[in-house]
């Protein structure tokens, strides 16, 4: 024989029930599948500009006091209230309140709610109103998974532009009623989600939080910005220096030739103090200058990659120009370039994937989290979220590195024909 508690549902089952003649629980189930859900609220607090803290409720008091508009209910428990609810009747349950601050409210801050959710995908926001006008959430919060959180509501957000954002804005939203000068009114709604609203916040949640949370298009537009440079930089040196070795004939060309093999031989970490020092004494440190000007110097790869390219092509249509009195410049840009173009798709190519995936280079020389690269920003967001206080996660990070792959994703769809071919004509011998 089962006991009335063991027939008592809880919230994260979906099993119907019969009704139990004696069961009085607001979780109760029906045979028809009626469910009714539960979100447990906690301290509320208020912060001036000033850093002074408000303790607008306290656990065991925030059952107290509210104005309940809707099919829900709050029911007192030891150090919380419980907000029983049921959308069958209405999609929307409000709950108002107006308190009294010890600071002006031209002083607020935010406002901070510790709650619990139940895991239904339900949409929590929040309206305030105080000194004449109203404001509401710019976002609503998701009632996901069931772990004791606290929310933060900004009117006057941080300075910091790169720190991540742990808080919902408070926008502008009309005119109140409410005008004292300490007189502050709150007012909590917690709004029913479809199915397919809900199943779609479960996907699109933790895109939405790395947008919002991080810096991301701050991380990509300073990411674009060096992938463009060191592109230029990458191929108009390196296809300059292969022609000179493929194509003209001087004094030390082997000597030049085989020192620019020697330099793959060598380790990153043996240069990496000399070119660090080099940097530190031009002033460089903290910019992004080292993350690109080293690009038009050349790389010994590339270069030996279009080297080889250059010294099987046919040399009839550069004897044509040179009789047409061509120099060697307009023979490089009109004759050589065309002819190279396959092997400078796949230098182009390996220097996007370089640039864009660089880590080792923004640790070393940025100090300056304005100057992040999407590589490093991300490290940093990881490090950040880490620290106490703040309630990012790991599903975000998973987000901000899968949206990081989207554009070394494309490049392989779209660009996949002119690297095989590049790689295919470099690996014939002339």
């Amino acid at each position: 024989m089962k006991t009335e508690r063991e027939l008592f549902v809880g919230r994260n089952s979906l099993l119907p029930q019969l009704p139990h003649p004696r069961l009085k629980s607001p979780y109760a189930v029906t045979a028809r599948g009626e469910l009714q859900r539960a979100l447990r609220l906690g301290q509320l607090r208020a912060d001036s500009t000033d850093l002074q803290t408000d303790q607008l409720l306290s656990g065991d008091a925030a059952a107290t006091g509210w104005t309940i508009t809707g099919p829900g209910q709050l029911v007192r428990q030891a150090d919380f209230a419980e907000l029983q609810y049921n959308f069958q009747s209405a999609a929307t349950v409000t709950l108002s309140r107006s308190f009294m601050t010890t600071f002006p409210l031209e002083r607020l801050r935010r406002i901070q709610l510790y709650f619990q959710p139940d895991d239904t995908w339900h949409r929590l926001t929040v309206r305030l109103e105080k000194l004449g006008r109203s404001f509401k959430a710019e976002q609503p919060v998701y009632l996901a998974d069931y772990n004791w959180q606290m929310e933060t509501w900004e009117q006057q957000p941080p300075s910091s532009p790169t720190s991540i954002k742990t808080w919902i804005m408070l926008k502008p939203d009309g005119t109140s009623d409410i005008r004292g000068p300490n007189e502050l009114k709150i007012t909590v709604e917690l709004h029913r989600s479809s199915f397919v609203r809900a199943c779609l916040a479960k996907v699109w949640r933790n895109y939405q939080l790395t947008l919002d949370y991080i810096p991301f298009w701050r991380y990509v537009g300073t990411s674009l910005f060096l992938v463009i440079l060191n592109l230029a930089g990458a191929l108009f040196s390196c296809s300059f220096a292969a022609y000179a070795f493929a194509r003209l004939q001087w004094p030390g060309r082997s000597v030049a030739f085989a020192a620019l093999l020697a330099t793959m031989m060598l380790p990153v970490q043996v240069t990496m103090i000399p070119q660090f020092l080099i940097m530190q004494k031009l002033g460089w440190y903290n910019t992004l200058k080292p993350l690109w000007v080293l690009s038009f110097f050349g790389s010994g790869f590339s270069i030996f990659l279009l080297r080889q390219f250059l010294k099987g092509g046919p040399r009839d249509l550069e004897d044509a120009a040179r009789l047409d009195g061509c120099g060697y410049l307009r023979i490089y840009w009109y004759v050589i370039l065309p002819l190279v173009r396959p092997a400078l798709a796949v230098v182009a190519i390996f220097t996007f994937l370089a640039t864009w995936n660089e880590f080792m280079m923004p640790l070393i020389y940025l100090n300056d989290q304005r100057l992040y690269p999407l590589s490093f920003g991300l490290y940093a967001f990881q490090v950040q979220s880490l620290q106490p206080g703040t309630t990012a996660g790991i599903g975000m990070l998973m987000a901000g590195s899968l949206l990081m792959m989207f554009p070394v994703i494309a490049i392989f769809f779209f660009a996949q024909r002119y690297f095989l071919q590049g790689i295919t004509l470099t690996g014939i011998k002339g």
